[in-house]
């Protein structure tokens, strides 16, 4: 596996990663037509958040790929310091793809001075994510009210 930079040349297979990612994240027991939408506005952000963050100095973007497919994908904000986005395709989840993009993540955010006080969001009912971000040291600091979908925030103490 591979981690490289995000380009827009990425695009096409980011908006499909993202398709087949946020669907099921943003999926809640109780499916209705209401978080059916939400989970396709949630795509279309996605994918424009990763087409403007390769252009932008304020952004770390990071692709993980194997023999040239792309598995996920990671945007980390330096100023917020926030990881905005870190997607992984379901095919490739388990496999390391996410662990790696959030080293490096981290580190980029790290090569800027930014070590702690990195937030994320999470949907609430995302148990499986909420793990994976307590290994970096991500802890739940408390619910996101305004979301359609529950989602809590969490922060990296160091």
């Amino acid at each position: 596996m591979q981690i490289r930079k995000g380009t827009a040349d990425d695009l096409p297979e980011i908006r499909a990663i993202s398709e087949r990612t946020i669907e099921l994240g943003c999926l809640v027991e109780d499916l209705d037509e209401t978080t059916s939408i939400h989970a396709r506005s949630v795509i279309e952000l996605a994918v424009d958040a990763f087409s403007a963050s390769v252009q932008s100095d304020n952004h770390s973007v990071y692709v993980a790929a194997r023999d040239d497919n792309l598995l996920g994908y990671v945007i980390a904000i330096h100023d917020a310091p926030e990881i905005r986005w870190i997607v992984v395709d379901p095919a490739a989840q388990g496999t390391g793809a996410g662990k790696a993009l959030m080293i490096a993540a981290l580190d980029a955010l790290a090569e800027r001075g930014v070590r702690s006080n990195v937030r994320l969001t999470v949907p609430a009912a995302n148990e499986r994510a909420k793990a994976f971000y307590r290994k970096f040291g991500f802890m739940v600091t408390g619910p996101i009210n305004d979301q359609k979908v529950p989602m809590i925030e969490m922060q990296r103490a160091a």
